[in-house]
């Protein structure tokens, strides 16, 4: 990506930096002649003759007289070339005999910066690219397919791919250099399994989208990193489509989220969800309903009895066992939660209907 113009801020952090090496004046003039950075405050958006002819001319321009070139000072002017193209000039003043074997630094100095400005706005524009393609597809927002594609492209990334959409969310943290922390280690966890495509949505979360590869070695990677975070950070997964079907495994991914955030889990694919992805997308006043209406009558004691029996895969010996008791007495409190609830945990039917409420209450 070619830089044309040389920002106010840019040329003066060079001639600051040249200054810093050399102890000379320096300015830096643009291709209009203009200097626009300048240790000498003065001479500031004023026009540089000599620097303009080096401009132009793509050659060193020496200054033997104050009065030989307007708005020019004894001294050397160099046009900074980037790809054979003169994009401006940096002037050093002084004695041409003495400030001549400073040309080659200077010039060198002044490049750096500018192609590492390259680099920065090179890095902002993909960027920019990457969150326009990420939003437009979880958001099911596509204005131009074309742009979307020649993004890809660019990326070396196949349109006909199949993609998942990952959500990492932080919860919570105690302070700043935590949150720092956090981000750092999520990004690991992306970089770690070659993903290019993801944004950080403000203020806690970051959305990547995985390939088919990826979404497999996500399940093997992220553990290492991630694991001294739960309960402080929790994520979800969809499932793959295509490329303009994302939306959809973004959904997946939000449901996936909130149970991984509800049970304090790490990350949660939606394909591990059964029962709990129904329950993950009810209401919740109508999930407090139900769970008020079935286990309303039962104290803490038989509901908690109820959730290790149901732990257990319904099983007596093994209940019995987790709860100190005699069979007979789990087979007795067992009855007592039927006679108050009106549900029988020993029967199909009935025992659906309190687990559903047990696995409600887990979950609120």
């Amino acid at each position: 990506m070619a830089i044309n113009k040389i920002s106010f801020n840019l040329a003066q952090e060079i001639v600051n930096a040249v200054k810093e090496v050399v102890d000379k004046d320096i300015n830096f003039i643009d291709k209009n002649g203009i200097i626009i950075g300048s240790t000498d405050k003065k001479r500031l958006n004023t026009f540089h003759q000599a620097g303009y002819e080096a401009i132009k001319t793509l050659n060193n321009i020496v200054v033997e007289d104050n009065e030989e070139y307007k708005g020019s000072r004894k001294g050397i002017n160099y046009p900074i070339k980037i790809n054979k193209t003169a994009i401006g000039a940096i002037g050093i003043t002084g004695e041409p005999s003495e400030v001549g074997r400073y040309g080659f630094l200077i010039t060198k100095i002044t490049e750096i910066f500018i192609k590492e400005q390259q680099l920065n706005f090179k890095y902002e524009a993909d960027k920019q690219r990457i969150n326009y393609v990420v939003k437009s597809l979880i958001y099911n927002d596509i204005e131009d397919k074309d742009e979307i594609e020649n993004i890809l492209e660019e990326f070396n990334i196949s349109s006909n791919q199949k993609f998942a959409v990952v959500i990492m969310k932080i919860n919570k943290y105690h302070k700043d250099g935590d949150l720092e922390i956090i981000e750092n280690e999520i990004k690991k966890v992306f970089d770690s399994i070659g993903n290019i495509f993801k944004v950080y949505i403000y203020p806690n979360e970051f959305i990547a989208l995985i390939n088919e590869e990826r979404y497999e070695k996500l399940k093997t990677v992220y553990m290492d990193f991630l694991k001294t975070y739960k309960g402080t950070l929790s994520g979800g997964v969809g499932r793959l489509k295509e490329i303009y079907e994302t939306h959809k495994s973004y959904q997946e991914a939000r449901i996936a989220l909130k149970y991984s955030t509800n049970h304090k889990k790490i990350l949660t694919y939606i394909d591990s969800l059964n029962l709990e992805l129904i329950l993950e997308n009810v209401d919740v006043d109508v999930k407090k309903q139900y769970m008020d209406k079935i286990l309303d009558n039962l104290d803490k004691e038989e509901i908690s009895l109820l959730e290790i029996y149901y732990k257990n895969d319904m099983s007596l010996k093994q209940t019995s066992e987790d709860l100190y008791i005699h069979k007979n007495t789990l087979q007795y409190r067992l009855d007592k939660i039927n006679q108050k609830s009106g549900f029988d945990p020993r029967k199909f039917n009935d025992s659906v209907i309190l687990y559903l409420a047990i696995n409600i209450k887990l979950g609120i």
